[in-house]
């Protein structure tokens, strides 16, 4: 994850800090949420499919 984006993650995170990423996280969220329920959903891939959402959203792109 970008540091600039990891940056807006933890802005997010920290309670009572406003951001203009809360959408991007909350719909990074929703879909990690409906992935880690499929049937086909590994564990260990939960947290990367969160940051590249989450990257997606916030930039438009994914880091490669």
């Amino acid at each position: 994850m970008e540091e600039q984006v990891a940056q807006k993650l933890t802005e997010i995170l920290r309670k009572g800090t406003q951001s203009e990423f809360e959408e991007c996280f909350e719909r990074a969220f929703e879909l990690t949420k409906a992935y880690a329920s499929s049937a086909n959903a590994q564990a260990s891939a939960i947290p990367f499919v969160f940051e590249k959402l989450f990257e997606l959203f916030v930039t438009g792109k994914t880091g490669g």
